[in-house]
């Protein structure tokens, strides 16, 4: 399980809007700015939000960028950027006794860490 540079910056820039006061945005470039990358990339990650129903986006002279929902958990913005996480089992072992204990305590610390990471909140400042 490894989290793509994609997912360690969406959580930086969920988080930046969350902090947000009400009725305010956020354009791409001070986002950019705020979480050290390059506007290319923060535009990357903010489309992908915004099509994951993650964040709100204004169009126009004055629009930006504004949390969608009051939380969002950081599995969610991780499922949006990189899919669903697992764990890599690329364990084979001769007795097959011993390689299902061992996949069944790895599916096991696989749902943990999805449900740790589904408790994380990212809440919109209201």
């Amino acid at each position: 399980m490894k989290l793509i540079q994609e997912s360690v910056y969406g959580i930086k820039l969920t988080k930046y809007l969350g902090i947000l006061k009400k009725g305010e945005i956020a354009n791409a470039k001070d986002i950019s700015r705020e979480v050290g990358v390059s506007v290319k990339f923060a535009l990357k990650i903010l489309r992908i939000l915004r099509k994951n129903k993650i964040i709100e986006s204004y169009r126009g002279i004055t629009g930006g960028y504004e949390l969608k929902k009051e939380e969002v958990s950081v599995y969610e913005i991780i499922k949006a950027l990189q899919g669903d996480l697992y764990i890599a089992n690329d364990f084979k072992d001769k007795e097959k006794e011993l390689e299902d204990e061992i996949e069944k305590e790895l599916k096991k610390i696989q749902e943990d860490v999805i449900n740790n990471l589904k408790q994380l909140k990212i809440k919109k400042n209201l």
